[in-house]
């Protein structure tokens, strides 16, 4: 094998499933690898000719623990398959499973983090969490990093969210999904009620996808531009512009945003409404996105005065007092600190530091407070997408945002507010501390 994949080996043999579990107790690693649906199989059929629940083959296979062990070292993929284990020792992870369609190449990673805070409730058989698309040719462990990650700060957004479903983020690598793609929109559904979660459309997923899996495979798909909540991603901007005020006050001893200039990277399905949030109530704009016509669109409503645009990489240089990060995570680094001149970051990308673990998150959020910028970790107040999910998952097409708005502020405002308070009170950066909290919910044990 040219390169380390698990998906490789699965082809290779034969398999369409293999699920890590981890028992963090014991400290100890069960794998299961099956061979579960035929290649024939029509998944663009699902819920009308089979179920999850159905057998699908004939021909049924199942291998435990030591026979994976021996296949990964066989294909001298053994070192790969410690460095997986390892990053779920070392997040605190449930597990992993990873589902296969060869015939057409799509590689499904379903991370599970945790499901504690939900165990007694009746709902610990449920996890939430998005599902999110990256190209074939992205390396297959920043894929598997990215799901992980995410998972984990799934299962901290419910806590913050109060929100009684455990965390969980399903990544995946497939070409993109067309709307007339039936096969890949049953392969996905099947996976999202095998792996007995609620998920919505995170990046490189489209809404109206939701719409086609909604009416034709799963509701357990949430969201879709026909929901009654529309888009996650205005709740979850709604949010930000709630912390946004809530940090402003804090710092500058005021909520009034007209004396502000905010810099937003990303004009998508949370930053555009952001941006609209925040014009609304005063505040002058720098945007920057890769795709142009985004940012035209928001100037032609605005006027390209209160709206300013830059170059996608000219956004972490600009004069602004706030810098508010809604596209892809990883982008701050010590280097990159060198060129800021804000002074809060608030924003709704995931995974804003460019780090790999809890420590170094950690670490760098006290550098960024050393150098005198206001800074939270972005699943402490990104919370309105999962809250939405939550209400939709629930209510149907009965939710309103009558009953979101509220839950949303409760977070987002209040408690984002008392993080801050608390923070300052300690000496301890609001990152450092929020970790605290919800990691003496988690492992109270």
């Amino acid at each position: 094998m040219k390169t380390k994949s698990i998906f490789n080996l699965m082809g290779k043999e034969g398999l369409t499933t293999l699920e890590i579990f981890y028992y963090q107790r014991e400290n100890k690693f069960l794998i299961r690898g099956m061979k579960e649906w035929d290649d024939d199989l029509q998944f663009s059929k699902y819920t009308s000719d089979f179920t999850h629940l159905d057998v699908l083959t004939e021909d049924y296979e199942a291998a435990g623990t030591q026979k994976i062990y021996s296949c990964f070292k066989k294909a001298g993929l053994g070192d790969y398959l410690e460095l997986i284990e390892q990053l779920l020792r070392d997040g605190r992870h449930d597990g992993i499973e990873f589902f296969y369609h060869r015939k057409k190449n799509i590689r499904v990673t379903f991370c599970k983090h945790s499901v504690i805070t939900a165990l007694g409730n009746r709902q610990h058989a449920i996890r939430a969490g998005a599902m999110r698309r990256h190209e074939l040719d992205a390396p297959e462990i920043d894929v598997i990093m990215d799901g992980l990650n995410l998972s984990r700060a799934m299962t901290y957004k419910n806590i913050i969210a109060s929100i009684p479903y455990g965390g969980c983020k399903t990544v995946i690598q497939c070409d993109p999904v067309q709307l007339d793609d039936f096969e890949t929109m049953g392969f996905l559904s099947y996976v999202v009620d095998r792996c007995r979660n609620f998920a919505g459309a995170d990046m490189g997923l489209d809404e109206e996808m939701v719409d086609v899996i909604r009416k034709k495979y799963t509701r357990n798909f949430i969201g879709g531009t026909k929901s009654p909540l529309v888009s996650t991603g205005t709740p979850t901007a709604y949010g930000e512009f709630l912390a946004i005020k809530e940090a402003c006050d804090f710092l500058y001893g005021g909520k009034d945003l007209s004396t502000k200039r905010i810099a937003i990277q990303g004009l998508g399905h949370v930053g555009y409404p952001l941006a609209e949030y925040l014009l609304n109530d005063g505040a002058r704009l720098v945007v920057a996105d890769i795709d142009s016509s985004k940012v035209h669109k928001l100037q032609q409503k605005y006027g390209s005065d209160l709206a300013e645009c830059v170059a996608p990489d000219d956004i972490y240089t600009v004069n602004a007092d706030i810098f508010s990060p809604c596209a892809m995570g990883g982008i701050i680094n010590e280097d990159r600190l060198r060129q800021f001149k804000f002074k809060i970051i608030i924003g709704a990308a995931n995974n804003q530091l460019k780090v790999t673990c809890k420590k170094d998150e950690i670490e760098l959020a006290k550098k960024i407070a050393d150098i005198g910028i206001l800074f939270v970790v972005g699943w402490a107040h990104n919370t309105g997408g999962v809250i939405a999910a939550s209400v939709l998952w629930q209510l149907q097409e009965e939710a309103t945002e009558e009953q979101l708005k509220p839950k949303i502020e409760l977070p987002c405002r209040t408690n984002f507010r008392k993080l801050l308070e608390e923070a300052k009170e300690t000496g301890k950066t609001p990152t450092e501390l929020v970790y605290e909290k919800v990691e003496g919910i988690i492992y109270s044990e």
